[in-house]
Order: C-alpha cells, then sequence, then structure tokens
C-alpha cells in the first residue's frame, strides 16, 4: 500500500475501487500483478482489433524486492504475449 501512496503522490490516479481491492486483498502483490496482466491484455487485445501498432512499459517504482521480480515477471509474460 506504501507502493499505491507513492503513485499518487506522483500523480498516477487510480481507480477508487483498484484502490480498495488491493486495500482489502490477502495479497496486495498478486492482486496488482492480476490487475496490470488484465489491463496490458485487454490493451492488446483492443489495438490487435483495430490493427493499431501498440508497445507496453513494465517498470517498478519501487526498491522493494518482491515488487522489483513482480514487475520483471510481468514483463516476461507480456512479452511472451506480444509474440503470439
Amino acid at each position: 500500500m506504501k507502493t499505491l501512496e507513492f503513485l499518487r503522490w506522483l500523480g498516477v490516479e487510480v481507480p477508487r475501487w483498484i484502490h480498495n481491492e488491493l486495500q482489502h486483498a490477502d495479497d496486495t502483490l498478486q492482486a496488482s500483478f492480476e490487475h496490470a496482466l488484465a489491463t496490458a491484455r485487454e490493451l492488446m487485445t483492443f489495438c490487435r482489433r483495430l490493427e493499431v501498432p501498440f508497445g507496453l512499459n513494465v517498470e517498478s517504482v519501487s526498491i522493494r524486492r518482491e515488487e522489483i521480480e513482480a514487475a520483471v515477471d510481468l514483463a516476461a509474460r507480456l512479452r511472451s504475449e506480444l509474440c503470439r
């Protein structure tokens, strides 16, 4: 939740319903990972349907090892889906 607050401080607007889901999740990092993966997949599907070029960027703004590793895992998962 500290990372989410940091993102809000940076000016990133997180929808209230996502904030609430993350706040009440048993595993906040896993819930965040799943939201990011689902959002990226939705964007890829939309762009492919419209035949619009797109790109994705995955970064961690955290210094926590677990969050950095999750960002690396997310990038790897999306890379494999981009190559389909």
